[in-house]
C-alpha cells in the first residue's frame, strides 16, 4: 500500500468506542497503516494479531481504534456536539425526587413559561415522576405542535402545573449569557466546526456589556484542534497557540493569525473530564498570562488523533474509518498535558468552583475598603469581602483562599488604599474553618513558600498529620511517589523489578515512572527501592522528566553532545552529565546566564551525597515553575 499525503484532521477527543471486527479493512492493512502514522512503534503482540480486535488492543492505545458506519457516524455527532430535539426544551437529569432541570435552551417552551435551572418535575399530564428515569424522559418528547402538561417545584418553594407546547430546538456545543454585574459566561461543551463561530458571535454581543469573561470547560472532553486553537486565541490574539511532534520528530505549529477578540481577563473553569482540545484552551489562557483556572486538574491528553476514511483511501474504507494517534501536542511553552493535565491556578473542588469564580468577578472599586486584589497569572481580580462572607458563598470563599499559594500576591483594601498583604495574613484574619494545605513543620526555612506551594496544589503529601519532615532522606522508592504525584500517574499492570513487590505502598509509583522512562533499575532486574536517594541520581531523574514534560527541554537534552559536557561539568560521571546540565545550564534568565534548579552552587555539592525531603521538593518545584508549568 503506497503512503498517501493525507488531509489533516486532527480530533482529539477522549471518546473510547468499542472496536468491533466486522469489516472490509483487513487485519494487513490496518497494520500498514498503523506502521506509517501511529505515533510511536507498535509493540510486538500488533504482528501477531489475527483480527482487527486483536490488533487495536495490542496496540493499547484508548484512542486508536476502528469504526463502523454507525461509530462512525456517531462519533462526528459527539465531536460536533450540534443537534436537535423536540421537547420541552430543557436539558435534564433523572433523580429520586423527580426530573431536575439542570438548564433551559433559547427557543423552548420551558424558558418561554418561565422555568429555570433546579426546578424539579414531580409529575407529566398528573402521573407522578419519581423516581424519574428514561421512560419519564419519553412523555416529554413528541412531535412539534404538541403541548405536555408538567407538575413543578421550585427550588424556592411552591409547586405549579404548566401546560408546554412541544417544539424543535437546536442544541449547539456553546452558549453565551451574561450574568448579573458585568460578567460574560459561555459554556463550551466540546470543539465542533462551528464552535469558534459561537465564541466570537458570543463575544461580540455581549463585550461592550462585560469586564471580565468565563469560559465553562467542565466535562468538555475535546474535539477538532482548529477551533481549540482559534477559541484560545479569541483571548489571547495573534501567536503560536500549541504544537504537535510527530513520530519522526517533526514539529507542526498551530497559529492564531489575529488580534484578540476582547482585552477582557478569563477565568476558565475545568474539572477531571476537561480533555483534549479543551486543554489546549485552557493551557493556552495560562501560557499566555490572559486569564485564570478554576477547578481540579484537567484529564489529562495529551495526544492528537487523525480519522482515516474512504476521502484517504477509498481503495480500503465505505462508510467506516479508522482513528489513529498521529503526534503528541504541546503548549505555547513546550508543556505536554499528556498524563499531567493542566494545573488550575486555584486547586479546588469543581463544584465550588463556579461560585468560586463569580467572587473573583467583581468590577474594580472605587474605593477600595471591604475589597481583596488578588494578582494572578498577571491579571487582577477583585473580590468583595461582604459579598464573600455571606452564608451562600462562603464555602467557595474558603476553597479560594484555601487554593492559594503562600506568595501569591494579594492586596487588602484599607480606607481609599490599597495595602500589600500576604494570603496567611488573610487567611488568619477569616473567621471561618479553614482547612489548610501547608505543612506545620517548615518554620522559617527559605524554602518554606516553594514547599507549600506544591502541597497546595498536592503535589506533595507529608506524613499524615500535617508535617512535611524536610530534613529526612529521600529513597529512591520515595521520589518515584514524589514524581507521580507530581504528574497524576499510578501503575496497576505487572512489576517490572525483581525487588518491587506487589502490594507495597511504592509499587504502584515505582513502577508507574519507570514504564514511562523516567527511572531505571539496577543489575539483575533490581530496583533497590529503599537506597538513599543521591544528588546526582536526583538530577538524572529530574533531568528526564523535564524532558518529559517540555518538548523544548527534550530537544535540549537530545542535542547535547558528551564529550563536550565532560569538559563543561569536569569530575561528573559520564552516566550523570545529562541531569546535571539540566538541573543547572538547560534555563537561562532574561540576559542569557544558566538558572541552575539546584538549591546551591553545582560546585559546593557532593554529587554522591543523600537528597533530603527538602531539597528534593526544592528541585521540583523550580522545574515546574521555570517550565511554566505552575503558573499563578
Amino acid at each position: 500500500m503506497k503512503k498517501i499525503t493525507r488531509r489533516i484532521a486532527a480530533l482529539l477527543c477522549a471518546a473510547v468506542l468499542l472496536i468491533t471486527s466486522a469489516s472490509a479493512l483487513s487485519v494487513e492493512d490496518a497494520r500498514e497503516l498503523l506502521e506509517d502514522l501511529y505515533v510511536d512503534e507498535l509493540p510486538p503482540g500488533a504482528y501477531s494479531a489475527a483480527t482487527l480486535e486483536e490488533l487495536f488492543i495490542a496496540v493499547g492505545d484508548p484512542y486508536t481504534y476502528y469504526m463502523t458506519a454507525e461509530e462512525f457516524d456517531r462519533f462526528n455527532t459527539n465531536v460536533e456536539g450540534e443537534t436537535s430535539v423536540t421537547g420541552i426544551g430543557a436539558s435534564i437529569e433523572y433523580t429520586t425526587e423527580g426530573i431536575l432541570l439542570t438548564g433551559v435552551l433559547a427557543g423552548g417552551g420551558a424558558m418561554e413559561a418561565g422555568l429555570q435551572a433546579g426546578d424539579l418535575i414531580i409529575a407529566i399530564d398528573g402521573a407522578p415522576c419519581i423516581p424519574a428515569d428514561e421512560t419519564h424522559r419519553d412523555r416529554l418528547v413528541g412531535p412539534a405542535g404538541t403541548a405536555v402538561t408538567i407538575t413543578v417545584r421550585h427550588a424556592g418553594g411552591g409547586t405549579e402545573d404548566y401546560r408546554i407546547q412541544r417544539r424543535l430546538v437546536e442544541i449547539h456545543n456553546t452558549s453565551t449569557t451574561l450574568w448579573d454585574g458585568g460578567v460574560g459566561y459561555i459554556d463550551c461543551d466540546s470543539f465542533g466546526s462551528r464552535t469558534f463561530q459561537y465564541f466570537a458571535e458570543g463575544i461580540q454581543q455581549y463585550d461592550d456589556d462585560t469586564h471580565i469573561w468565563v469560559v465553562d470547560m467542565r466535562s468538555n472532553t475535546g474535539g477538532l484542534l482548529s477551533a481549540g486553537v482559534y477559541t484560545t486565541g479569541a483571548f489571547t490574539g495573534a501567536g503560536t497557540i500549541l504544537s504537535t511532534r510527530s513520530r519522526d520528530g517533526r514539529y507542526r505549529y498551530y497559529n492564531f493569525p489575529y488580534d484578540y477578540l476582547t482585552p477582557d481577563p478569563v477565568i476558565v473553569l475545568t474539572n477531571p473530564y476537561s480533555a483534549s482540545a479543551a486543554e489546549i484552551f485552557a493551557a493556552g489562557i495560562r501560557d499566555a498570562g490572559a486569564g485564570i483556572l478554576i477547578g481540579s486538574r484537567t484529564f489529562g491528553k495529551g495526544v492528537a488523533q487523525q480519522v482515516f476514511d474512504s476521502s484517504d483511501y477509498p481503495e480500503l474504507f465505505e462508510e467506516d474509518a479508522v482513528k489513529i494517534t498521529v503526534s503528541r501536542f504541546y503548549s505555547a511553552y513546550g508543556n505536554t498535558t499528556d498524563k499531567i493535565g493542566v494545573i488550575p491556578t486555584l486547586l479546588m473542588d469543581p463544584n465550588l468552583s463556579q461560585d468560586a469564580a463569580r467572587l473573583l468577578s467583581a468590577k474594580e472599586p472605587a474605593r477600595p475598603e471591604g475589597y481583596l486584589r488578588l494578582t494572578l497569572n498577571g491579571m487582577v481580580y477583585y473580590l468583595q469581602l461582604k459579598e464573600a462572607q455571606r452564608t451562600e458563598n462562603q464555602a467557595a470563599f474558603e476553597a479560594i483562599l484555601t487554593a492559594l499559594p503562600p506568595d501569591a500576591a494579594v492586596a487588602s483594601g484599607v480606607q481609599s488604599r490599597w495595602e500589600e498583604t500576604t494570603v496567611a495574613a488573610v487567611a488568619a484574619s477569616y473567621n471561618g474553618d479553614l482547612q489548610s494545605r501547608w505543612f506545620t513543620d517548615l518554620g522559617g526555612r527559605d524554602s518554606a513558600d516553594k514547599i507549600n506551594t506544591l502541597a497546595t496544589y498536592s503535589i506533595l503529601a507529608g506524613d499524615g498529620s500535617g508535617a512535611f519532615r524536610p530534613d529526612d532522606t529521600l529513597t529512591r522508592a520515595q521520589l518515584c511517589a514524589l514524581m507521580a504525584q507530581a504528574i497524576g500517574v499510578a501503575y496497576s499492570g505487572p512489576g517490572r523489578f525483581t525487588d518491587v513487590e506487589d502490594g507495597r505502598w511504592y509499587a504502584q509509583y515505582v513502577n508507574a515512572m519507570a514504564e514511562m522512562g523516567l527511572v531505571n533499575g539496577m543489575d539483575g532486574g533490581t530496583f533497590h527501592p529503599g537506597d538513599t536517594l543521591t544528588l546526582g541520581q536526583l538530577c538524572t531523574f529530574m533531568g528526564r522528566l523535564a524532558a518529559y514534560l517540555n518538548c523544548d527541554a527534550y530537544d535540549y537534552i537530545q542535542a547535547q553532545d558528551p564529550a563536550a559536557l565532560s569538559q563543561e561539568l569536569p569530575g561528573v560521571a559520564p552516566g550523570l552529565l545529562s541531569g546535571v546540565d539540566a538541573m543547572t545550564q538547560m534555563f537561562v534568565d532574561s540576559e542569557g546566564n544558566p538558572v541552575s534548579l539546584l538549591w546551591d552552587e553545582l560546585t559546593a555539592l557532593d554529587l554522591s551525597a543523600p537528597v533530603t525531603r527538602e531539597q528534593a521538593a526544592v528541585v521540583l518545584y523550580n522545574l515546574l515553575w521555570e517550565l511554566g508549568i505552575l503558573s499563578y
